[in-house]
This record gives C-alpha cells, sequence and structure tokens, in this order.
C-alpha cells in the first residue's frame, strides 16, 4: 500500500431514476428511507448467511455485505484507522426536490456514490435497487420499476448510461484529486461560497455548533474523511502534516453565515430505536487565504462532511 498523497482517492458517482407503480408517502428526509431499503435489499441480494450479535459473516472480507455495511480496514491501514470510526464505501444523496407524496407514474432521482474497490460491487447494487422496488419503500410500500442508472462525473460533466432495459454495463466514470485539482484553478484563491444541501453536523474540538461550521472545522473533517477513505477503500495511506493544515485554515474567516439548524427523526430497525439526523443547511462564505484548501473543499462537495454521509447528510456545492 502505497503512502504519499491523496491521488488514490476516487469516487464514482451515480444518478438512479425510479418510475414509481403505486402511490408513495416518503418521509420529510427522503435519505433515511432510500439507505433503510437499500441495506435489507443488499443484505438479501448478496449474502445468506446471518449477521447477528456483532458476529459478522463466516466469509469474512469476502462477502460484500460484510465490506460494505460492517467495513473493517485492511491490515496495513489499521494503525492509521485506529480510534477513528470507518467510513462506509458508499453515500447516497436524497432527490433536490422534497416532495411528501410521489403518485404512480412519477419518477424519483437520487444520488449513490461508491468509493474505490465498492465500485466492483455496482451490479450488486443495481439488482438491490431493483428489489427495493419489488419490496416496496416508504409508509405505504410503494413499488417502483427501477428505470436506470447513470454513471456521471459532476467534475468534468461526464454521463454514461451504466444500466437500462435490464442490462448492467461494466461503465466507470471515476473523479479523481486531478479533477479537483483542475476545477480547483478556476476558483477564487481568498474567497469561497458554501451551500449545505442536507444537514451538515461537523465536530470540532468536541463540540457541534448550531451555526456554520468554522472554516479550520471544515477542513479537520475533511481531512479526516478523506483521508481514510483513500486508506481504507483505494489502497493508499494519505499521511500529511494535517495539523499545520488546520492551523493554516484557522486564518480564513467566516464573513457571512445564513444557516439554520435543522433536525429529522428516523427510527432504526436494527437499533430498535429512533435517531436523530441533524445539523446545519443553508449558505455561509469564508474568506481569507484559502486556495490550497479548494481541491478538498471540491472533493468533498462529493464525499460529503460530518456524520451520517451514508443517509446523504452532509452534502454541499460550491458557490
Amino acid at each position: 500500500m502505497s503512502s504519499s498523497g491523496p491521488g488514490a482517492l476516487t469516487l464514482h458517482c451515480h444518478e438512479v431514476t425510479v418510475r414509481f407503480l403505486d402511490r408513495a408517502v416518503v418521509p420529510p428526509y427522503e435519505g433515511s428511507m432510500i439507505r433503510g431499503a437499500f441495506g435489507r435489499a443488499f443484505k438479501e441480494s448478496c449474502c445468506p448467511f446471518p449477521h447477528e450479535n456483532g458476529a459478522g459473516c463466516s466469509m469474512g472480507d469476502k462477502c460484500p455485505y460484510a465490506y460494505v455495511f460492517e467495513t473493517s480496514p485492511p491490515e496495513d491501514a489499521r494503525d492509521f484507522a485506529k480510534n477513528r470510526e470507518v467510513p462506509r464505501p458508499y453515500l447516497f444523496e436524497p432527490p433536490e426536490e422534497t416532495k411528501m407524496e410521489y403518485g404512480p407514474g412519477e419518477r424519483m432521482r437520487f444520488g449513490f456514490t461508491t468509493v474505490g474497490r465498492a465500485a466492483d460491487y455496482m451490479p450488486y447494487f443495481v439488482y438491490a435497487f431493483s428489489r427495493m422496488g419489488e419490496a416496496g419503500v416508504g409508509r405505504r410500500k410503494a413499488r417502483y420499476e427501477l428505470e436506470n442508472v447513470v454513471a456521471i462525473n459532476p467534475l468534468t460533466g461526464g454521463r454514461e448510461r451504466l444500466f437500462e432495459g435490464g442490462t448492467v454495463r461494466n461503465v466507470r466514470l471515476p473523479a479523481v484529486w486531478e479533477d479537483a485539482e483542475n476545477v480547483a484553478e478556476g476558483m477564487d484563491g481568498e474567497r469561497v461560497g458554501l451551500e449545505f444541501l442536507t444537514p451538515a453536523f461537523v465536530k470540532h474540538k468536541g463540540k457541534v455548533s448550531p451555526e456554520a461550521p468554522s472554516f479550520a472545522a471544515l477542513v479537520q473533517n475533511l481531512m479526516i474523511r478523506l483521508p481514510m477513505l483513500s486508506a481504507v477503500h483505494c489502497g493508499e495511506v494519505w499521511r500529511g502534516d494535517f495539523r499545520a493544515m488546520v492551523d493554516r485554515a484557522g486564518e480564513v474567516e467566516t464573513i457571512r453565515d445564513g444557516t439554520t439548524w435543522v433536525s429529522f427523526r428516523r427510527y432504526s430497525s436494527f437499533r430498535g430505536k429512533s435517531e436523530p439526523l441533524e445539523g446545519v443547511v443553508g449558505s455561509v462564505e469564508y474568506a481569507g487565504p484559502l486556495a490550497e484548501f479548494l481541491p478538498l473543499l471540491v472533493m468533498g462537495g462529493l464525499a460529503h462532511v460530518g456524520k451520517r454521509a451514508v443517509f446523504g447528510l452532509g452534502r454541499y456545492r460550491l458557490l
């Protein structure tokens, strides 16, 4: 395993389109519905063995479900991942248009991103999306038909059909660090705006602020999440003087905060209880010497920031 820089970090983004066959009633935050249904369908699609009482699967790392949902760091990255939550190799992005109901024939589009070697399991993921439609989603267990899955690279504008008409193609349009650097070259190195599209729960120095995260907090969280994704799922331990970077990020100031704290509840059948999905949404503007952080911000917009990224939380776009 290499231990140089961020070059190995690879994100595979997809747009999934489904067409409802029944009237669907969905929760206020669709990401929780999609992620919950996906977990059940993926388990049924690829692993016949029980995953109970923390014992894991008898197939170990060879089990797709164990890798995706019960991720353990590889041997040569375990020191790097010590005492940190291991990030899963996927995340969802709920529909940008929030709707409480869909009628028969209406379409819903959501995003699905895989990290590194998890792209090898796309046929399993596509099959799980189809199984979700057969079982039904939402309060009324509304059935849907999986229409298509499109591989996209938001940093280059690339788009190519991966699934349509029952056929899965071996299509990959990876977003890599070089793409982020190319985007960053056209940005202002002294001022940047972000819009948090889904709740961002960003912890800094043990605390979570109800206001927009400071730039140092944002950078620190990204400098934990992205190197971890690279180490665990892309085969490269990304090392550097992260503390010095966070210190330099402290020189960048928040000059406008238009964020609001929001909170949703979801019921976890796995834990048997209700859990919060919360954080800040809205826009924030930063100013200062931030040019060196721009590729990190660009890549973070695809990988998300903060807690519960698999549900789609912490998604932002650069303004």
